[in-house]
C-alpha cells in the first residue's frame, strides 16, 4: 500500500550502498609468484604499490595470516588519515581479503591462473559514507576506480620486474 510508512520491527533502515572501485591485468608471471609478492611480503611490499601509504606497521612479527592487524598512515591531497586494519582472509595462493579496523571499508587481492600468467582482480569498496558526503558518491566512486587502476598497475610493474622487498624496482628475480 503506497503512502504508510510501515515500520517493522527488527528491521534496521536500509544501509545506502558500499562505493567502491574494481580493477584487473594480467601480469606475466606465475601465480605463486605474484601471491607471495602480495600476501605473504606485504608489510614489507605494500608501501611500493600503494604509496599514499606512508606508515605501516603491523602489530607483532608473526607472518602474514588471518587474525593480523596493523596501522596505516595515509597521505592523499594534502589529508593525513589513519587507520587500522585486519587480515580476513588469506587462501594461498588465491585470495588476500583485508577490513577496515577503525574506518569502515575492505579491499581484496584475488589471484587467477591464465595462460599468459596470473590475472589480479583488486577490488576496494568503502562500506559507509558520511552523510555530509554522500552528494559527492560519483566522485569518490571516480576517484576510487582511478585508485583501484593505479594499484593494479603498480603491481603489475613490480611484479612482472622481479622486484622483491630487499631488490630496487629494477632488479630481478629469478623463477
Amino acid at each position: 500500500m503506497l503512502g504508510l510508512n510501515v515500520n517493522l520491527k527488527g528491521l534496521s533502515p536500509p544501509r545506502p550502498p558500499a562505493v567502491g572501485g574494481v580493477a584487473r591485468t594480467v601480469i606475466s608471471r606465475p601465480r605463486d609468484f605474484a601471491f607471495d609478492f602480495v600476501a605473504r611480503d606485504f608489510f614489507e611490499n605494500y608501501q611500493r604499490w600503494c604509496p599514499q601509504v606512508v606508515e605501516l606497521e603491523p602489530n607483532g612479527s608473526a607472518p602474514v595470516r588471518v587474525g593480523t592487524t596493523a596501522r596505516q598512515v595515509t597521505m592523499e591531497r594534502g589529508i593525513r588519515s589513519e587507520s587500522t586494519f585486519e587480515i580476513v582472509n588469506l587462501e594461498r595462493p588465491r585470495l588476500l581479503a583485508i577490513e577496515g579496523i577503525s574506518e569502515p571499508f575492505s579491499s581484496s587481492y584475488e589471484f587467477e591462473c591464465e595462460a599468459q600468467g596470473t590475472t589480479l582482480i583488486f577490488t576496494f569498496e568503502l562500506r559507509e559514507i558520511e552523510f555530509s558526503m554522500r552528494p559527492f558518491v560519483k566522485l569518490i566512486r571516480a576517484a576510487l576506480q582511478d585508485g583501484a587502476e593505479q594499484i593494479v598497475e603498480n603491481l603489475r610493474a613490480l611484479i612482472e620486474t622481479g622486484a622483491t622487498s630487499a631488490q630496487p624496482a629494477g632488479a630481478s628475480r629469478s623463477n
